[in-house]
């Protein structure tokens, strides 16, 4: 132990007596910090200016016209750009946009077509087309500004979606408003249908009492019959009113098939965006088993976008379910209620496949293992919904569209039915009048002829019957005042809710405030490990002169460079959050582990050089190569090749940088002892083995080092 401090006391010694010795020390422990701190402040906020990167839009849309208004999408979408600071958004002509491309003073060129809104707009007619943005993008200029044009692009597209699914949605609930006031307006026709219905219903009663009665009371045929006379231009005027009533029914039912037609492209669409969808999360569940498998620090945020999408799956299938329900109640027969059951199960699926996915963020969350069967369940329950999404497609024209014409069609029989047999009632009433005038004289047919009458009452009464009830239903019923407050909702307030019905709440852990305080931990862990290398460059591992043991050289000339390392880690660490600004939440720790990672790595690199001289030198440099790459400090290691994501553990680096991220973001204690432990197993490993083997690798390479000394191109 004496001659170990014998030697470091000696190595000071000389460093301050020795004034070019001193000012090479001096530089060697502030260089490593000039090294880091340039890096660390060339990528300070590096996102934060993106409104520098130029590009192109070249907005070429004529417009289209949409239920007699006009509109442009394309000049919209400008407007908002206008205002939207995350990307330098020049608005030229398209030979300067591809011009400016080519030539490097663009980034990238968007370009919107001619026909661009009539697309968009197409979705409430027949032939449905995607609207189309042309994309080009110049790959070769930079490797990140097409990552950035990129995202861009994608703000372009959510941007129009917005803008059509607002615009249509308005169409559509403004069509659904006419149609509930159009209804509306029929209701007093209605009523005064039934008045007339009811009031032919009541002369049957008299009618059949008065034909039983001439039947059996042959003798009073006269009086009889003059009775019934008296009521036969009643019932005539009854029956011309009804059948005007009756065609007017008509017209209005037909009126109102037409407007509802609208109303079945609508939901198709909803069906197939709600196919899409599934399809899509049915991807994205792919892609979270993986993630999980691979043990992916993002599944929590991946588990949360996919619960998003669930959720919006769930709200649009519940969109359609109450929409169908509504109609339903209005269907014969309940037609629409096999759909209405497969939406339902689709809602009851989505909803248990949340549940599923709540459980498994629980599992991932408390570090347990991940039931593979949940995994492949959601799997399963997703790939259902699509399954059944896709047969509600395949039978919607049999299953859903045809149903709901159906509802206007049965209608449209009855009153064409009523029609007839009033028409048939009329066609007889002369008959009946021939017959009763001919009954005064001739008395002897009469009870063939009242028997005849007493035959067809009860079918026209049955018809009128039908009829009473029918009106009284739909008069004094809750569904058609349903139907009616269904259809004339505020358009604008639900296209908007159509237009984003989800805002997303972010929350974040250990927050950085800036790029380059997330960059510190990397640049000042790896300026550490280079401080460290300058230090085995330029100065020596050996003694001349004395007659030491090896491990007390090792020992006493392994001071003096933990000593300088130590004042470089504290320059450093110190000058990270002084002179840069980084935002250090737990200051102290975070010097003390620069300070301790300084110790581990000069262990490290010390003890190769010790023990095999320029050999351990390049060692140390093979090191920090696979360590820049393989440490998971500026891409996520899931992110690089199988052989970094194998080396990641075994390496310094990716605990050192892990230990600074707790002290500068905040404190998750189980991360913190185990980077700490695992350090201190970095650092005790190579100082057991080169007290040990210093010696005898020394000796057996003795040669070797004399030999290549010898050259003129060699140090020490």
């Amino acid at each position: 132990m004496e001659n170990i401090f014998k030697i470091y006391k000696r190595d000071l010694k000389d460093i301050l007596s020795n004034k070019v010795l001193l000012v090479i020390i001096g530089g060697l422990a502030i260089l490593p910090s000039f090294y880091a701190w340039f890096n660390i402040k060339a990528s300070w906020d590096p996102y934060g200016n993106t409104g520098n990167i130029s590009v192109a839009v070249v907005n070429k849309d004529k417009g289209t016209e949409l239920r007699g208004n006009k509109i442009n999408i394309g000049d919209q979408l400008i407007e908002k750009l206008k205002d939207n600071k995350n990307l330098g958004w020049k608005f030229v002509d398209e030979e300067t946009a591809l011009d400016g491309v080519n030539k490097g003073t663009y980034y990238a060129a968007i370009e919107i077509p001619e026909n661009f809104s009539k697309d968009l707009t197409s979705l409430i007619s027949n032939d449905v087309r995607k609207g189309k943005i042309i994309y080009t993008v110049n790959d070769k200029i930079n490797a990140i500004a097409p990552k950035i044009t990129d995202k861009g692009a994608s703000t372009i597209q959510n941007e129009v979606n917005q803008t059509v699914v607002k615009t249509v949605s308005e169409v559509v609930f403004e069509v659904f408003n006419e149609l509930g006031i159009e209804i509306e307006n029929q209701l007093p026709k209605l009523a005064n249908l039934e008045n007339d219905l009811v009031e032919v219903q009541s002369k049957f009663k008299d009618i059949e009492n008065t034909v039983s009665l001439a039947s059996d009371v042959a003798y009073k045929v006269e009086d009889v019959v003059k009775s019934l006379q008296k009521d036969v231009p009643l019932i005539q005027d009854t029956i011309t009113n009804s059948k005007n009533l009756a065609s007017d029914l008509k017209v209005f039912l037909q009126d109102s098939k037409d407007i509802l037609n609208n109303i079945t492209p609508v939901i198709k669409n909803d069906l197939q965006i709600l196919s899409q969808l599934s399809s899509n999360t049915s991807s994205s569940i792919s892609d979270l088993i993986d993630a999980i498998n691979s043990g992916a620090d993002n599944v929590p945020q991946l588990i949360d976008n996919l619960r998003a999408k669930l959720s919006s799956l769930s709200g649009s299938a519940k969109t359609v379910l109450e929409l169908l329900k509504n109609l339903n109640k209005f269907a014969p027969n309940h037609l629409l209620q096999g759909s209405i059951d497969k939406l339902q199960n689709i809602v009851n699926k989505l909803d248990l496949a949340m549940s599923t996915l709540d459980t498994i963020k629980g599992q991932v969350i408390h570090g347990q293992v991940v039931s593979t069967y949940g995994l492949t369940k959601l799997l399963q329950i997703v790939d259902d919904v699509n399954n059944m999404t896709n047969d509600l497609l395949r039978n919607f024209d049999t299953q859903i569209a045809d149903p709901i014409n159906n509802l206007f069609n049965d209608s449209f029989k009855i009153a064409n039915d009523v029609i007839a047999v009033l028409e048939k009632t009329e066609q007889k009433l002369p008959a009946v009048n021939d017959i009763l005038s001919s009954t005064v004289a001739l008395s002897k047919s009469a009870q063939d002829n009242l028997k005849y009458v007493q035959e067809k009452l009860p079918v026209a009464k049955s018809v009128v019957d039908e009829l009473v009830d029918a009106m009284h239903k739909i008069n004094n019923g809750d569904d058609i005042n349903e139907l009616i407050s269904l259809l004339k909702n505020d358009a604008i307030k639900h296209a908007n809710f159509l237009k984003q019905p989800v805002d997303i709440v972010s929350k974040k852990l250990y927050p950085m405030p800036n790029y380059g305080t997330s960059m510190t931990p990397f640049y000042t862990v790896l300026s550490l490990w280079v401080g460290v290398l300058l230090l085995m460059s330029l100065l020596s591992t050996e003694i001349h002169g004395g007659n030491y043991k090896a491990y007390e050289i090792y020992f006493g000339r392994g001071l003096t460079f933990l000593t300088i390392a130590l004042v470089q880690a504290f320059i450093l660490s110190v000058g990270d959050m002084l002179l840069l600004g980084v935002q250090v939440l737990h200051p102290v720790l975070f010097v003390a582990l620069s300070l301790f990672t300084s110790i581990v790595f000069t262990a490290i690199v010390y003890s190769f050089v010790s023990m095999f001289g320029n050999v351990g030198k390049a060692i140390g440099v093979v090191l920090l190569v696979i360590q820049v790459a393989a440490s998971g400090g500026t891409f996520p290691i899931q992110v690089t090749p199988k052989f970094f994501q194998i080396v990641n553990p075994f390496l310094p680096f990716t605990y050192a940088i892990s230990a600074s991220r707790e002290a500068i973001a905040g404190i998750y204690q189980p991360n913190l002892t185990k980077d700490i432990l695992l350090l201190v197993v970095f650092m005790v490993i190579p100082i057991v083995f080169t007290v040990f083997l210093k010696e005898p690798i020394n000796k057996a390479t003795a040669g070797i080092k004399a030999k290549f000394n010898e050259s003129d191109l060699t140090g020490h």
